[in-house]
């Protein structure tokens, strides 16, 4: 499952992106949300320095970025991302999701993504349409908050973090509107 944690964690930020109007690469790289940066985050740890969590953190960052979550035993880091978030996933609802389009329908690609570059390329391009539909920022918030407890409701995904945790990201990512839908998406999770 913690392999799992971690596809479910980058098509979360995959979304997010496509939401805020940003593509992401076939790289599968989401600029300014890097999960090595994220997980620690979450778990109240500084990214990066000299202990485990920072040596995890960085073989993390490279493996995410080369899109190689599916192929690469990521390990600890793994674990950690397996501690924040669970699921359980099942393919039929996966598929009856994703006939629906709309937020059902980006719910089922993240639950669908392996975590590989085209997959999460696949799922900013997904958001980024539904994102063009909302009327404002306030419209898009609200669509991330629905696809956290869509994901939630359909898929069985929690999020052991608290809103502290979620407050923690603000120390560590950027303040734009991609961060504000990625925090949002978490915080459907968690209701």
């Amino acid at each position: 499952m913690a392999s799992s944690a971690l596809s479910i964690l980058s098509g979360i930020g995959a979304a997010a992106a496509g939401l805020a109007g940003e593509k992401v690469s076939k790289s599968g790289s989401i600029p300014g949300l890097d999960i090595a940066t994220i997980v620690p985050a979450l778990l109240g740890q500084k990214a990066g320095g000299s202990g485990v969590l920072g040596k995890v953190a960085s073989v993390a960052s490279v493996a995410s970025k080369a899109g190689l979550l599916k192929n690469v035993d990521l390990g600890s880091i793994a674990e950690l991302a397996g501690s924040l978030i669970s699921a359980k996933k099942t393919t039929a609802k996966t598929t009856a999701a994703s006939d629906k389009g709309g937020v059902a329908g980006l719910a089922a690609a993240i639950m669908g993504g392996d975590g590989t570059g085209s997959s999460l390329a696949s799922i900013a391009s997904a958001a980024l349409k539904l994102g063009k539909t909302a009327e404002d920022d306030k419209g898009l918030k609200g669509m991330a908050s629905d696809l956290g407890s869509t994901l939630a409701g359909k898929f069985g995904v929690s999020f052991g973090g608290s809103a502290t945790a979620v407050k923690a990201l603000d120390k560590v990512l950027e303040k734009d509107t991609k961060t504000d839908l990625f925090k949002s998406i978490l915080s459907g999770l968690a209701k």
